[in-house]
């Protein structure tokens, strides 16, 4: 299979040769994986749309038609595939947003549905937050959950003022990255 072009290759996947998909999956999963990465910086979503990519192709084999390679298909597929993440992502902080405005707003109290929102959206920050590196979140949580000054942050973990300021940012851009 290895010596298989990549139209001989797409030929035996459209028979529903899975021996032939393994090794499209195998030959691209790294390329694509990096232009994915680079795009997302989450891992696990990375992982999540290569997935998507390659689903995609099996599911459309019967109706593509490769000339001479599968990697324009592939990558073409990849953007739309991130550009569809990306609108997910981008509808998940517009909730997310209206939710945390409503509770600001709100002088009665929230309903059961809206705590149980509340709950998963900081489970899900918690979750983000459980993935930054070991200082960026030591900072952040400092600053954001216990509400110390930097000055003060930066006495506890032996920084310089300006490095937990920057690993402050750091987490910001991070949790914005991620809830984007």
């Amino acid at each position: 299979m290895e010596q298989l072009d990549d139209t001989e290759l797409f030929t035996r996947i459209q028979a529903d040769d899975r021996y032939a998909f393994s090794e499209l999956v195998n030959r691209y999963s790294d390329i694509l994986f990096r232009f994915i990465q680079r795009r997302v910086s989450c891992i696990e979503d990375s992982e999540d749309i290569l997935q998507e990519v390659f689903v995609s192709l099996w599911n459309q084999r019967l109706h593509i038609t490769i000339a001479y390679s599968l990697y324009p298909y592939l990558f073409q597929t990849a953007k739309y595939k991130i550009i569809d993440w990306t609108i997910n992502e981008q509808k998940k902080i517009v909730r997310a947003e209206k939710l945390l405005a409503n509770f600001q707003g709100e002088s009665t109290s929230p309903t059961s549905e809206e705590e149980l929102l509340a709950k998963e959206l900081a489970q899900l920050i918690d979750t983000e937050i459980e993935k930054m590196p070991s200082t960026m979140k030591s900072a952040f949580s400092l600053s954001r959950k216990e509400a110390m000054s930097i000055k003060d942050i930066a006495s506890e973990l032996a920084l310089s003022e300006q490095t937990v300021k920057n690993n402050i940012s750091l987490a910001l851009g991070w949790l914005r990255l991620r809830f984007k």
